[in-house]
């Protein structure tokens, strides 16, 4: 694989490589291990769950960091590496927040395939953090993966111009890092930037002459076959599928950059209308444009991909974009009446545009279980939208059922508690919140003010039901806790005043 060529020393073993496979010390790719991870990241990125799929596709290519990369075709094609790029970036566009440290240290490991790996996941997740880029390019040269810094070089060079605070210094850094990863071009165009920037320093002139040598021979090929002219041809690259690849890949792109990658791949669709991949395409770059026309035509080009390819794939995205337009009419609902709360007409709408989500949701979510009936996640937003509609036993039954699921344990406990708070079995909803509370890791100091105003809220109403001082008195040292750490945190000054009164009431 060109993954350990240019000389580089090898990467030490990995966990699940074989020793005997290869020379001690040396990392053993194992590929078929890892297409199982890739496919299985694929089928979760068509649920839409981005961060799962980006961690299985990490968990890949720790076992072989190639992820079927070609880098030396005309254009370089980017394997699993690609794939994930292009989720990473749709995620990032639709708010999605940087990696925890649970699910980088998920990906901890000792050898420099692992930090590689783990570097671009950090990257992945927050796509315009320049630590991040850098940190990344850096492990990939320290684990001899040089073309793959080639390959990612071009993208990563527009995310440092995209940088709102340019200064000689930025520059200076981006070089060293794009020299490490031996993308002679893209340092050679750091300096020049420095240059600009501060023409009177004499060592940035000599930094730029030795990179403008370094980056003839790689352009000419002359760094390869023996410096003979048949490098060149060897290493000619076809401009217009650069450009298209580094146009789709680009995280910040023009109008006119845009309406180029759609019309391509109309044209694309156009020629090939049985291709998934060209309705995937055209359909998410629309999307990606986020004006009403454009929005109708992905719903059409995805839905008719459907009806051809009969791809359950196409009709959840179509199905997406109703549920996103109808989060905006709840949006614009909500900011009108929150402009004019005591408009009798604006509750009434408001009402019905978060009904009609709540409804859409609740039968999408529900459609894309009986496709993916293992993803718990599904279910999980299944059980939350169940709630929202008043339907406790169904909530309850998805609830319970997520329990199982590590990353969803917690949120799903605390609301099984709730399911059983809002059907008045409070003694039922104490026991979940109590159990949700105990398995707090460190990190999750967000969740626990929720779950412990919801269980002082349970344990009132307990206190009520049952003329139990005890539970009253449980309920005030929880409003105690809440009140010291966040005064302001709902209506606890009021919860602080009905639980005084509750406690006069009742017996000690």
């Amino acid at each position: 694989m060109g993954f350990f060529s240019f000389g580089k020393k090898q990467p030490a073993e990995q966990p699940g490589a074989t020793p005997d496979a290869a020379p001690t010390g040396a990392f053993v790719p194992q590929p078929d291990k890892a297409r199982k991870f890739f496919e299985h990241a694929r089928t979760i990125a068509q649920t839409g769950n981005a961060e799962y799929a980006l961690m299985l596709y990490a968990k890949g290519l720790r076992l072989d960091p190639s992820g079927d990369a070609k880098f030396g075709a005309t254009p370089p094609e980017g394997g699993r590496h690609d794939d994930a790029w292009r989720i990473a970036v749709n995620h990032f566009k639709s708010g999605g927040k940087p990696a925890t440290k649970e699910q980088i240290k998920e990906l901890d490991g000792p050898g420099p395939i692992e930090k590689f790996i783990q570097a671009e996941y950090i990257w992945w997740r927050d796509p315009k953090n320049l630590d991040a880029l850098f940190k990344m390019l850096e492990t990939a040269g320290k684990a001899g993966q040089v073309e793959f810094g080639g390959w990612i070089a071009k993208t990563a060079l527009e995310i440092v111009k995209a940088h709102p605070k340019q200064s000689k210094a930025l520059w200076m850094k981006a070089k060293t890092h794009f020299t490490a990863a031996e993308a002679w071009g893209e340092a050679h165009m750091c300096v020049e930037q420095a240059v600009h920037l501060d023409p009177t320093d004499t060592q940035l002139a000599a930094d730029l002459k030795e990179l403008t040598a370094r980056h003839a021979l790689k352009r000419g090929g002359y760094d390869k076959a023996g410096g003979q002219t048949g490098g060149l041809k060897s290493n000619l690259k076809d401009a217009e599928k650069q450009q298209e690849r580094q146009d789709a890949q680009a995280i910040t792109v023009t109008e006119e950059t845009e309406a180029k990658n759609v019309e391509r791949a109309r044209a694309e669709l156009e020629a090939n209308p049985m291709s998934g991949d060209a309705v995937q395409k055209l359909g998410t770059l629309l999307r990606r444009r986020g004006t009403v026309e454009a929005e109708e035509e992905a719903h059409t080009v995805l839905m008719g991909g459907f009806e051809r390819l009969r791809e359950y794939r196409f009709k959840m995205l179509a199905g997406e974009i109703r549920v996103g337009q109808a989060r905006r009419r709840r949006e614009a609902a909500a900011k009108a009446l929150q402009a004019d709360p005591e408009n009798a007409g604006l509750k009434e709408e408001y009402a019905k545009v978060r009904l009609e989500l709540l409804d859409l949701e609740g039968r999408e979510l529900r459609e894309k279980q009986k496709n993916f009936p293992t993803d718990r996640s599904i279910k999980f937003e299944l059980g939350r939208i169940e709630f929202e509609l008043g339907n406790h036993d169904d909530a309850m039954a998805a609830f319970q059922s997520c329990k199982d699921e590590a990353k969803l344990r917690i949120a799903a406990t605390h609301m099984l508690g709730r399911c059983f708070a809002a059907s008045g079995w409070h003694g039922e909803a104490i026991g979940e919140y109590r159990e949700a509370l105990q398995g707090l890791g460190t990190g999750e100091a967000d969740r626990e003010l929720p779950i412990k105003y919801d269980l002082m809220v349970s344990l009132m109403e307990q206190a009520r039901a049952e003329k139990s001082g005890t539970s009253a008195r449980e309920a005030g040292e929880i409003c105690s806790a809440i009140v010291r750490r966040d005064i302001s945190y709902r209506d606890i000054r009021n919860k602080r005043k009905e639980i005084d009164a509750l406690m006069k009431e009742l017996p000690t």
